[in-house]
């Protein structure tokens, strides 16, 4: 099953009145086309006013059978196909170092699949990550903005062979894809990565009765547990109390244990800085945690 990346089935914020493109079925495997950030808009050379309110486009959503609030969607990134070409920008106001000049374009083109190119001419290996998962909140959010529902989370661990997940919100859980990268530094820092059209690969499952308060990635080495907040220090500190309460509860330790042990074995770490709400992972490795 394919979504294309068409004016029909992409949209701008996470919404509860959005009707889902397709239902799937629990263990269902999706493809889904997705636009740059810029949404095509952000080109070198290009005169026309940029509209912000068509920036950050998502393709879906995607409606899971049978999903209903209180459950959870686990979403494991299979694939994540690239096109050749991937633009980075700076504008004023984007990023967190001061920027005084106009808007100006980066073209990265990706060396047969397997570099993409730098300014000054050195070549970085690809990362692709997907920057925006997201299910449908109870409330509209624009695309913008990460939250318990997902959104523009920008982590770089968000990579083929990882799996991120959801709480639902709504019936069907609804979710919506967008915003890769063909590579990205953590943080985010001058508002950009590599942003690239693409072509993802996701395998869906639902878990009855199993709430989550927030984001969580698996991976094989670590699980991560993702929160935003509007400060960096606020973001890791709700990251690091969902950790240390996965302790108490699943491996049954004490507050003061789980404390210790995340403190000993954890790492806190910077997802994006840049998209309104700061986004934060807390990750505990698996020879001390398995979600």
């Amino acid at each position: 099953m394919v979504i294309t990346r068409d004016d029909l089935h992409v949209h701008f914020s996470f919404s509860p009145f959005r009707e889902p493109l397709v239902v799937i079925e629990s263990g269902d495997q999706v493809i889904v086309e997705t636009r740059d950030a810029s949404n095509g808009q952000i080109r070198p050379g290009a005169s026309e006013k940029i509209d912000r309110e068509k920036l950050l486009p998502v393709t879906g959503p995607v409606a899971v059978a049978d999903a209903s609030p209180g459950d959870c969607v686990s979403i494991r990134i299979d694939r994540i196909r690239l096109s050749q070409k991937a633009y980075s920008w700076l504008r004023p106001g984007l990023g967190i170092l001061p920027v005084e000049t106009t808007t100006s374009v980066y073209v990265a083109e990706l060396d047969v699949g397997e570099k993409v190119k730098l300014p000054g001419g050195a070549a970085l290996s690809l990362r692709p990550m997907i920057g925006i998962v997201g299910v449908s909140p109870t409330e509209e959010i624009s695309t913008r903005y990460p939250g318990p529902h997902g959104g523009n989370l920008d982590s770089v661990d968000l990579t083929a062979g990882n799996v991120l997940w959801l709480p639902v919100y709504v019936p069907g859980g609804n979710i919506s894809f967008g915003d890769v990268h063909a590579a990205m530094g953590e943080g985010e820092v001058c508002g950009t990565g590599a942003e690239i059209e693409a072509e993802i690969t996701a395998t869906v499952n639902l878990h009855h009765h199993m709430q989550l308060d927030g984001p969580v990635i698996t991976t094989p080495e670590k699980t991560a547990f993702l929160s935003s907040a509007a400060s960096i220090g606020d973001a890791i500190q709700t990251s690091l109390e969902r950790a240390v309460r996965s302790l108490m509860q699943k491996n049954g330790l004490s507050e003061q244990d789980a404390s210790i042990t995340a403190s000993l074995a954890g790492n806190a770490r910077i997802c994006q800085l840049v998209n309104g709400k700061a986004t934060a992972s807390f990750e505990l490795p698996r020879e001390v945690f398995t979600w």
